[in-house]
């Protein structure tokens, strides 16, 4: 904590948010404060103690889903650091349950290991966060490996029904709590794509939620061939270009 200019952490009664900084004495000491209803160690815990320090290293101004987008890989970083994560990722199945045993290993939240598995450059491709509401099911997180940009139907706040052609996978998963996987036909805003995608559920601060894990051909990301509809385009020519030729998402199955 001391890189982020922070000298003690404190367990307090905090109100609503559950991490925060405060200054105080003379000299005006950073204290970081945390919410005693936490249990000390534990990737929740941990979790608001990183994303709160992460805060301090934004430019004094710093605001909006940006601003938050750093202070995530920020708080990723310190939680999983690049070059004791990397080398145990690489060697860690592209699954659901891979995904919680790197959480594990480095206690940490699920989406910042997600987020650091994908901007370590594993694999390539998109951890999205879908959660049943009472508007129905709704794109609350996002992360993407570096490179691969949001396709325009894939805004936080969006609805399942305007990305993901077929439900049935994700209903499925969010019905039983059983992981599902499959190559998903969606909709990107400039046509549709293919996508092998692995949904697992997840339990977090807000509840229970589904985790889609989106693997894409890093070939046509570096190319940029994909740019707006990522991974295989559903359109006659490329049927013909990819026919008799498995993907690297779905060799890997």
């Amino acid at each position: 904590m001391a890189r982020c200019g922070i000298s003690a952490i404190r367990r307090v009664d905090a109100r609503g948010d559950p991490g925060r900084l405060i200054t105080e004495g003379e000299r005006g000491r950073t204290i970081l404060t945390v919410d005693r209803r936490l249990p000390p160690r534990t990737p929740q815990w941990n979790g608001h103690v990183a994303m709160t320090a992460a805060r301090t290293l934004l430019p004094p101004g710093a605001t909006g889903a940006d601003a938050d987008e750093l202070v995530e890989m920020a708080a990723a970083e310190l939680l999983l650091p690049a070059r004791a994560f990397r080398p145990i990722a690489a060697r860690t199945d592209l699954t659901m349950d891979g995904l919680r045993d790197l959480a594990r290993r480095f206690s940490a939240p699920i989406r910042l290991a997600a987020r650091q598995w994908l901007l370590t450059g594993t694999w390539a491709g998109y951890a999205l966060l879908w959660r049943d509401e009472p508007m129905g099911v709704r794109l609350r997180w996002r992360a993407a490996s570096t490179g691969a940009p949001y396709p325009a139907t894939v805004c936080i706040g969006a609805r399942a029904d305007d990305v993901w052609r077929d439900r049935s996978r994700l209903d499925a998963t969010l019905r039983t709590g059983r992981p599902h996987h499959g190559v998903e036909e969606v909709r990107t805003g400039s046509g549709a794509s293919w996508w092998f995608t692995r949904f697992g559920i997840v339990r977090e601060d807000a509840g229970r939620a589904v985790l889609a894990i989106v693997v894409l051909d890093r070939h046509d990301i570096i190319s940029g061939r994909a740019r707006s509809p990522e991974g295989i385009d559903s359109g006659p020519s490329n049927k013909r270009r990819t026919a008799g030729r498995r993907s690297p998402a779905r060799r890997g199955r």
